[in-house]
């Protein structure tokens, strides 16, 4: 059973905000640029995954969870994808590596070959799996729960994997894994199926998303360098004016009334959580104070304080989030 869906960070949501308000000469953009194709590229291959998983149906109860962090003693971990099972709870780490992959032994080593020859050492998974292991065992023994945990990493692409001598933990392509598992003995009933419901449950009430926001402190970028304005819903262009009670693009006259909250969910992730009616003047370019309190007022953010300490929350929900083209 399937319990938790996998969803995009709201990292890439950010990053993709930081770059629209940027400008085009900045050096900073080829890092950010980066970062943005590694998380895609990473949630690709995570999305592979999971489309794959679809076709283990065993006969057993069990729970499915995509993209779970949690916290063990101020200690967040990630995991990519977990499966718990009546005997055991099995963690996969899937990397999005296009490259020829050498597993070497003695000492264990994951190296990255390219075409040219060039061979590059990565950071070693098994190690990154270990420490999830570590302290999702952890988190369970808290909450009274003591059951077997068993790593997987799984690669997204299928190129060419040469394992020296097999390592002890399990490694093989998205592909591989519904079969792989569908080989696993589950010969004890540490947990019933209301216990990994209940379980299940703990972890997705628990998950927090990491994000580094905001993140103009991340890449030391200064407040000016932003770009203020809000953007058009049809045509993408930072062209937009409050007009007439509402929202009307300069360039293609698409019109609107709520247009400003995507702008409000850029100041959250790219400058500070929280924005003042004056802040909220400056970065939709609205002139009128009153105009700015009702169109806060009706936003997702939530008013805190009087007067000239009052200020609003922004509360991020990216499901409410006006589509951009």
């Amino acid at each position: 059973m399937l319990v938790k869906n996998r969803t995009k960070t709201m990292e890439i949501d950010g990053l993709i905000a930081l770059l629209k308000r940027m400008g085009k000469g900045d050096e900073r953009r080829t890092r950010i640029e980066e970062r943005l194709y590694n998380l895609q590229a990473g949630f690709g291959g995570e999305s592979q995954y999971d489309k794959y998983l679809t076709e283990f149906k065993p006969d057993f109860p069990h729970a499915i969870l995509h993209y779970v962090t949690l916290c063990d003693d101020n200690t967040f971990f990630q995991m990519d994808s977990i499966l718990i099972t009546p005997a055991f709870i099995v963690i996969s780490e899937v990397k999005n590596i296009a490259e020829k992959i050498v597993v070497k032994s003695n000492p264990l080593q994951f190296i990255k070959e390219y075409p040219t020859g060039k061979r590059l050492p990565l950071k070693n998974p098994i190690v990154e799996v270990e420490r999830k292991m570590f302290h999702l065992n952890s988190w369970l023994k808290k909450r009274k729960i003591n059951i077997p945990i068993k790593g997987l990493i799984a690669f997204a692409y299928n190129n060419e994997l040469i394992i020296e001598e097999p390592p002890n933990m399990d490694i093989m392509f998205t592909y591989e894994v519904a079969a792989h598992l569908r080989t696993l003995s589950v010969t004890q009933s540490i947990l019933d199926k209301p216990k990994i419901h209940s379980l299940a449950q703990k972890m997705v009430k628990n998950h927090k998303e990491f994000h580094p926001f905001p993140l103009i402190n991340k890449y030391n970028i200064h407040l000016s360098d932003i770009k203020t304005g809000v953007f058009c819903p049809i045509c993408s262009s930072l062209s937009m004016k409050w007009e007439y009670q509402k929202w009307r693009c300069t360039s293609c006259g698409h019109t609107g009334k709520k247009e400003h909250q995507n702008a409000l969910f850029d100041w959250s992730m790219l400058i500070r959580e929280n924005i003042t009616n004056k802040e909220f003047r400056y970065f939709t370019r609205l002139n009128d104070r009153h105009t700015a309190k009702r169109l806060l007022a009706t936003s997702s953010a939530e008013l805190t304080g009087n007067g000239r300490g009052s200020r609003y929350n922004i509360v991020l929900r990216p499901e409410t989030k006006l589509p951009l083209s």
